[in-house]
């Protein structure tokens, strides 16, 4: 159970989009690794104004993992839920003005290039929803999802993901699938 729970209950149709297990793990374990890093600087060394700089840091990189890193997002009618390890977010289609894609890599591809999850810009902020590119298929039953706020929000064609992507539940639980993929 999430510390933060703010989310309204919802009896329509939703889709639930996943990060990779890749980005989830490498996030966290790089997390607890410069925190590990920091606590044993401070035993083995003097306290001082570095190593103290170097934990509150760490600790700050630990937060954000735990509370702001999409695990998963839920695509609802009225808004998204943003889920993270400690926090739920509800994001109300009415506060966002735009929808876009997440650039895949900083050497690799150009500024104008996009490819990765989705992303929810509200004003000047951007909240990442989810970091990898949806199946065809995941982003037809979204766009049905989200009716109007589709098309109001920029989720069309050139967002539309190429066919035989795999679907972003492939590696989850049956509880996460949609009922047509589940084993039971």
């Amino acid at each position: 159970m999430p510390i933060l729970a703010r989310v309204p209950d919802h009896d329509g149709p939703s889709i639930t989009l996943h990060s990779t297990w890749t980005g989830i793990v490498m996030s966290y374990l790089g997390a607890a690794l410069f925190v590990t890093f920091a606590v044993a600087l401070i035993t083995v060394s003097e306290v001082n104004l570095v190593t103290i700089g170097l934990l509150v840091t760490s600790l700050v990189f630990a937060t954000v993992a735990l509370f702001d890193l999409p695990i998963a997002a839920e695509f609802r009618r009225d808004g998204v839920v943003r889920r993270t390890a400690l926090r739920h977010q509800f994001i109300d289609w009415e506060r966002v003005t735009r929808l876009r894609r997440l650039r895949v890599g900083m050497l690799r591809t150009r500024r104008d290039s996009r490819g990765g999850g989705l992303v929810a810009h509200i004003n000047s902020r951007k909240y990442v929803l989810v970091d990898t590119m949806e199946s065809s298929v995941e982003f037809d039953e979204l766009h049905r999802v989200m009716g109007e706020w589709a098309d109001a929000l920029g989720l069309g064609g050139d967002l539309r993901p190429p066919d035989g992507r795999s679907p972003t539940w492939l590696y989850r639980k049956d509880r996460w699938k949609p009922e047509s993929a589940r084993t039971r």
